[in-house]
């Protein structure tokens, strides 16, 4: 096998030049703005931009520029203006996976983040690389809720701004769900237990006294105002607990909930647990908007979500299209991004193969196809993972797909775009038992959204969603026991009942065989052999090499691997 995939991202030079820090509580990178003599500008309101779960998209959209514009078109009207960000920033696109991030790291400091909190795909890279872009960020991270294992926090729980007269403060908190949903939990001590904490536990009690902790202590520095810049979301793919609107109602003292995860467009009212008002904010993802929150000079608080950035008057910008949609933007930001992906282009643009039909795993509504049933696109990645690593079956979870691969030529970044994790790939001896427990565990929240859902070659399942799921979680969300009937039936191995005494031979990836999205039982394994692939440029390799770049018509439909009775 021939791996020219390999080498040549192996030789790509992902350094870009580094950043320094900016002082803590100041308004950062405030861009120079054109002003008439004419205007007088507000110097007692207080505008917050804000951005969630943008995902890599550089000129997507609004896009970067068309944010750094509407930014300084708002420092054209008032004095004060800050910019932050609710999470899941430096992943989600073949840019965040060449540069692991730092492209977007140094794209938000050109535009001029004031404050940001982690999300769950902040730690996607490994933690040693999460220490990288936290340092080189200008404005770093927080986050109240990331801690050690003995309680102290990693990054600092939240910051104050002194602006206008007014102490706002943020209070950061990211997703429990993150233990489960990122390599962290890899991550352990010489007796095996988890380095890292998310404040969770099976109630959500222990994430409501740390935040109103923090919460109440920003008030006792004088905070006038309290946001919480939260990645929570009220998505079915996190336990209610853990979604921001249980946790409101269980806290006080905070104004506004800027909130991202769930990738929803929401401008609402919640209440808190006094019956107070608390305005709540998400903006979509891919920067679809951008959320502003006003403080006017008698202190009444206005949320808003601006879809399109409006023509500016006196200010340098270009007009450019995108998405069909005519986008102001700003040009100097323009060129920096065409500057920091250019080094990229050709090895994103390179043709691996082509396809005569398109690979669809995103549905109508934002439904993620790959959590909910069997797609053709999973079953190619899974083939390519079985037939490489030679083993008797593969394994794969929903949520390690992102995106759809059109019909037409296959370049490599449409490859990456789809698989954006680059986890490492391995073989390993697993149990029958184990294999067991893990379909049904990935099965355990169908019909809705199922991020581990178990995808595979060589295997195939049926689920009765007739029967209740008896799965039993701790208090991280990983597999305990199941304490009922199993709602997975009919499993078969190449045709054959799967034997729960057996040893299998399963090639599957180091996400997934660490235990990543609560499979604990996938611990169990042993690895034989680590491949000399990441799942992504093993597909890559797969259609170029093994097809003949060619993607087989049985792929455009399914095959009866995963079975739902309804």
């Amino acid at each position: 096998m021939k791996h020219k995939l390999i080498s040549i991202l192996a030789a790509m030079t992902l350094l870009l030049a580094g950043c320094g820090l900016t002082t803590e509580g100041t308004p950062n990178g405030q861009p120079p703005a054109s002003q008439s003599s004419e205007t007088t500008k507000d110097s007692e309101s207080i505008v917050i931009l804000h951005t969630n779960d943008v995902h890599c998209a550089v000129n997507d959209n609004i896009g970067y520029d068309g944010l750094y514009l509407y930014k300084e078109e708002m420092l054209q009207k008032y004095e004060n203006v800050l910019l932050v960000d609710a999470g899941d920033a430096i992943q989600g696109s073949a840019y965040g996976t060449l540069s692991k991030g730092k492209l977007i790291i140094d794209l938000m400091n050109d535009v001029g983040y004031d404050c940001a909190t982690l999300g769950n795909h902040e730690f996607d890279y490994g933690m040693d690389v999460l220490d990288d872009r936290s340092e080189q960020l200008n404005c770093g991270y927080i986050c109240s809720n990331f801690c050690t294992a003995d309680g102290e926090t990693v990054f600092e729980p939240y910051r104050i701004f002194e602006i206008a007269g007014k102490k706002i403060a943020f209070v950061g908190v990211d997703t429990p769900s993150t233990f489960t949903k990122s390599p962290i939990a890899l991550l352990t001590d010489d007796q095996g237990a988890p380095m890292y904490d998310f404040m969770a536990d099976e109630t959500g009690e222990k994430l409501t006294a740390c935040v109103q902790k923090n919460v109440d202590d920003a008030r006792s520095k004088g905070a006038d105002f309290v946001i919480l810049l939260a990645h929570l979301g009220n998505g079915d793919g996190d336990e209610p607990r853990f979604h921001s609107k249980h946790l409101i109602a269980q806290t006080n003292g905070i104004d506004v909930l800027i909130d991202g995860h769930s990738h929803e467009k929401v401008n609402e009212e919640l209440t808190n647990k006094d019956g107070k008002t608390v305005l709540s904010s998400q903006t979509g993802t891919k920067l679809k908007s951008i959320g502003k929150i006003t403080i006017s000079a008698d202190n009444t608080i206005s949320t808003e979500l601006v879809e399109e950035v409006p023509e500016p008057e006196g200010i340098a910008a270009e007009l450019v299209i995108r998405n069909k949609t005519n986008r102001w933007v700003d040009s100097k930001i323009k060129k920096q991004i065409e500057e920091y992906t250019a080094s990229y282009q050709e090895l994103m643009n390179r043709k691996i193969g082509k396809v005569a039909f398109s690979l669809i795993v995103n549905g109508e509504d934002n439904k993620r196809l790959a959590k909910l049933q069997e797609t053709g696109l999973m079953n190619l990645i899974c083939d390519a993972l079985c037939e490489i690593g030679e083993s008797d079956i593969s394994l794969l979870y929903g949520g390690a797909c992102r995106a759809d691969i059109e019909q037409g030529d296959i370049l490599l970044t449409d490859v990456l775009q789809a698989f954006p994790y680059s986890n490492d790939v391995v073989v390993a001896s697993m149990k029958g038992e184990d294999i067991l427990n893990a379909v049904e565990f990935g099965a355990r929240r169908l019909p809705a959204e199922c991020n581990g859902l178990i995808h595979g070659s060589g295997i195939e399942y049926t689920v009765d969603l007739s029967i209740p799921s008896s799965v039993k979680e701790n208090e991280k969300g990983e597999f305990v026991s199941v304490d009922g009937q199993y709602r997975v039936r009919e499993i078969r191995i190449n045709g054959e009942p799967l034997d729960k005494e057996k040893t299998y031979i399963v090639t599957t990836n180091t996400y997934l065989q660490g235990g990543g999205d609560g499979m604990a039982m996938m611990k169990n394994t042993e690895i034989l052999r680590t491949l000399q692939y990441q799942d992504n440029t093993l597909l890559a390799e797969y259609i170029e090499t093994n097809l003949n770049g060619v993607v087989p018509e049985k792929y455009s439909n399914t095959e009866g691997r995963i079975r739902i009775i309804p």
